[in-house]
């Protein structure tokens, strides 16, 4: 959408994020206004400029969390009576459930994620292995240098239809999805992050074993490691603690090399038309170049070759 109506444009965004209100300042009177949507899984990312210095009115909007970054420009945001600024480079995530106020520069872009909060505080919750006692709050406050980095690369990859990604589906969707809370609930201050830091007593061998069989069951389904600890009636970090201690390994790294064995066995029975990279989607991998990587490692070889050499065979047996 390109527009110099504040009404139209208001009303667009609202639809998308929540209901507000938005006021021209200073010697502008019109916007000219930007707003463009793009989805790569569940998660729209929104890019919105108003060409124009605005102060917007939020409100108490308590279904989503926001995560702002500022590609050029200036901002400020004031939640419960606490203010932060951020600038060109910079991200910074709203809580729900707190009065807000934000400030824009004339130059102000933005690209933004919105994630809902019943999945988020599920997932943080599943991470401790017990129902939340208070709403999760943020600390409002910049990226710090090193989560903005992976921010913006993950923001890179979101953008499917400029960067011309694949748009994800069943395990890669699920596992990308539970990435993004993942990241913000261990590399931004929150009101749990001291207790998700906290050591957690490793579970007995046999429920390490009943998880690794449980993984090997449902690899080829959308399953998370949260997925897993809740099968299981633990917390994810109960979980990695066990695997670390008996297995000298993560649960993570087992969930992933039991995908790559399906992507293998599935690669070793191509027909014609298989591919590589609808195959590594299917069974939860989002980075093509990790997933070589990874691959490689595992089979000794790039799952092109792998493709390469398992077709002739299979043509000569249609023969």
């Amino acid at each position: 959408m390109r527009t110099k109506d504040i009404d139209e444009l208001t009303d667009a965004v609202s639809k998308i994020y929540c209901e507000h209100t938005v006021r021209v300042t200073g010697a502008a009177r019109n916007v000219d206004g930007r707003l463009d949507v793009t989805s790569v899984a569940s998660q729209p990312m929104v890019h919105l400029a108003y060409g124009a210095p605005v102060n917007v009115d939020a409100g108490n909007f308590t279904k989503l969390f926001l995560i702002k970054h500022c590609v050029r420009g200036a901002a400020s945001a004031s939640q419960d009576g606490q203010t932060a600024e951020w600038r060109q480079g910079q991200t910074m995530i709203l809580s729900a459930g707190r009065e807000t106020e934000l400030k824009f520069d004339h130059a102000f872009l933005q690209r933004s994620v919105r994630l809902e909060i019943d999945k988020l505080e599920a997932t943080c919750t599943r991470w401790l292995g017990h129902p939340l006692e208070r709403p999760l709050q943020f600390a409002l406050r910049p990226f710090s240098d090193a989560l903005e980095q992976v921010w913006r690369q993950t923001l890179l990859y979101t953008a499917s239809d400029e960067m011309g990604g694949p748009t994800l589906s069943g395990p890669a969707k699920e596992s990308f999805d539970e990435y993004l809370r993942t990241l913000l609930l261990h590399q931004h201050a929150h009101n749990y992050s001291e207790e998700l830091t906290d050591p957690s007593p490793a579970p007995l061998p046999r429920l390490v074993r009943r998880a690794e069989r449980y993984i090997a069951e449902n690899a080829a389904l959308a399953i998370t490691l949260p997925d897993v600890a809740a099968a299981l009636g633990v917390s994810v970090r109960t979980l990695q603690n066990g695997f670390r201690q008996w297995r000298d390994t993560t649960p993570h790294e087992f969930l992933r090399q039991t995908r790559l064995r399906l992507v293998h066995d599935e690669l070793c029975r191509s027909v014609e038309n298989t591919d590589v990279t609808t195959v590594a989607l299917r069974h939860g991998f989002t980075h093509m170049g990790r997933f070589s990587a990874y691959y490689q490692s595992a089979f000794g070889e790039l799952p092109s070759t792998t493709l390469r050499r398992r077709r002739p065979t299979h043509r000569r047996a249609k023969l």
